[in-house]
């Protein structure tokens, strides 16, 4: 057998056979090509109309555009008589005519230079029979009628309504005019780049609505968004006016064909957010984003000078909510706290600078330095008002005696009780910070599953009652398991809450005061409902003798 040294491609006339199957032959499909083909046509309007018969429906299009010239054209997949500014413009296919391949058509034009009908039947679309065509007397334009499957649920209606929606020329369905809405309705701003109307919109969720508009047919695509920091979400809608290097996929035409011009058009949808947000008062863009803004030619100062005031964080919280922003002064500083043990104890140590003064915000120290503490924000690292801006770490906790010596540690190896608690902080320049505070809590080795496992350091004269500590033992340890065979956060919460009660009477009452605050809690959660309202339990156990007396309250001893 002989191989040529040359081929060139070609079409199979077997492809026409499988023409039905190259649409889906939906009604969405079918007026989004038909309105298409009208558009470029000239026409200035179209007319839909629709009539129900027992066990069909017949639905007809016409418009008042140029005609075909060449009926063979219509019937010919992949060739038009489109004319060449309109193939420059918009690189038609020639298929769209074929979403109504294997229904019942009629087809009448008449253009400037031909006038004919003609009717298309199931295998005159594969190429199976020949197809008559006749002479027509009309006005100019085409009119096409086609049968479809019974319809009683109002999915034409909708179909119709649908395709018409962000048509640029007006539609009737059966002589009412059908409502046209902008695309870009509800844009924060619209601006006009490069033949796309480029609609910017603000704190607006697009996820689940077409973003690009074709002339009318809409389509969902993946286009640039920005989200500033803790602030607003910056997204797009695109209005093709005039691009006709950005083709679809053929042949439905649900996506974009991904080249240049896809990617230019990228580019043009990230200008418009960065010249929207130029307009705003103030920005909160991450420093990349900015750079990149500034890179692109537009002119953005930086970031407003802002931050989110401290605040601190409980170990179970699975979300740690952002503090509202406000203005920095000269006092500002960054304290970027690590887990809930460091957070809760900074906490302490600034309200403890505060002495009995409660007006004082919970961000600012007074002593040993007036200080107002922001929350760390990583994505503003770069500007130059941020990273002048002291940012501070706990870097160590010390325990000593009024003599200055070191506090050796309770026999629980966990518990300190010193004179003076010192809370380091050190930031990135080396600069030291020592605050004083009367309370101090670390991790141990079982922490987040065991409240006596702690390091908790408490000076002597702290003025704290158990239920206080109890409530920093949790705000800094507690975190519940979520694993699927854990028990409910209730539950969990109450044992650890039980723990934690028990180390904090400890600390501050002695083993026999944390005893009894564990049989009051347990015997609360467990045993006092039981007891009859108006009545009182008088109780007396041992390991030797259990006593136990319900009678009425007014003849209840004290207990």
């Amino acid at each position: 057998m002989n191989t040529a040294t040359k081929l060139r491609a070609r079409v199979s006339p077997e492809a026409i056979s499988k023409v039905t199957r190259i649409f889906n032959g939906s009604l969405d499909d079918i007026f989004n090509e038909l309105l298409q083909n009208a558009r470029r046509a000239g026409a200035s309007m179209v007319a839909i109309s629709a009539l129900h018969l027992e066990d069909a429906c017949v639905i007809t299009v016409s418009d008042d555009g140029a005609g075909i010239d060449d009926p063979a054209n219509l019937v010919s997949l992949g060739q038009s008589d489109w004319s060449d500014e309109c193939r420059a413009r918009e690189d038609p296919a020639g298929m769209g005519f074929f979403s109504l391949a294997g229904r019942d058509t009629v087809v009448s034009s008449a253009s400037a230079t031909a006038s004919f009908s003609l009717a298309i039947t199931g295998p005159a679309w594969t190429g199976e029979a020949d197809i008559d065509v006749l002479p027509w007397q009309g006005p100019r334009g085409t009119t096409i009628s086609f049968t479809f499957d019974a319809i009683r649920d109002g999915h034409l209606d909708r179909a119709v309504k649908a395709a018409a929606l962000h048509f640029p020329l007006q539609v009737t369905y059966n002589d009412e005019p059908l409502p046209r809405v902008d695309f870009l309705k509800g844009a924060h701003a619209v601006l006009e780049r490069e033949g796309y109307r480029i609609g910017v919109y603000k704190n607006v969720n697009l996820d689940h609505v077409p973003t690009i508009n074709f002339h009318g047919l809409t389509l969902r695509h993946k286009l640039p968004s920005i989200k500033e920091v803790h602030h607003t979400l910056w997204r797009v809608k695109v209005d093709i006016i005039d691009a006709p290097e950005l083709v679809l996929v053929l042949p439905a035409r649900k996506e974009i064909y991904r080249n240049p011009a896809l990617d230019r058009l990228m580019e043009i949808a990230t200008d418009a957010i960065y010249s929207a947000i130029s307009k705003e008062p103030f920005h909160r863009l991450a420093h990349k984003d900015w750079l990149a803004a500034r890179l692109a030619g537009c002119g953005l100062p930086e970031a407003a000078r802002q931050l989110p005031s401290w605040q601190g964080h409980c170990a179970r919280d699975s979300y740690h909510e952002i503090a509202p922003y406000a203005e920095i002064d000269p006092t500002a500083a960054i304290y970027d706290d690590g887990d809930a043990c460091d957070s809760v104890t900074f906490g302490r140590a600034i309200a403890f600078s505060h002495g009995d003064d409660r007006s004082i915000d919970s961000n600012r120290l007074i002593a040993p330095a007036d200080i107002t503490f922001f929350a760390a924000v990583p994505q503003y690292q770069g500007y130059s008002w941020y990273v002048a801006l002291s940012c501070y770490a706990q870097t160590g906790v010390t325990h000593r005696q009024h003599d200055g010596s070191e506090t050796a540690c309770e026999t629980d190896a966990v518990t300190f009780r010193p004179d003076v608690i010192t809370i380091e902080l050190t930031d990135q320049h080396d600069k030291r910070l020592n605050l004083l505070s009367d309370f101090a809590i670390q991790e141990g080795e079982n922490c987040w599953s065991d409240a006596d496992e702690a390091r908790i350091a408490l000076t002597r004269t702290a003025s704290i009652d158990p239920g206080d500590l109890t409530e920093l033992i949790i705000d800094a340890i507690f975190s519940p398991s979520d694993d699927s065979d854990a028990d409910s956060y209730d539950t969990q919460e109450t044992r650890f809450r039980h723990d934690a009660a028990v180390r904090a009477h400890a600390i501050l009452e002695g083993e026999d005061a944390a005893i009894i605050a564990g049989i009051r809690m347990a015997f609360a959660d467990r045993v006092a409902w039981r007891i009859p309202h108006g009545r009182t339990l008088q109780l007396s156990w041992s390991h030797e003798n259990t006593s136990l007396e319900l009678g009425p309250a007014k003849d209840a001893k004290p207990q």
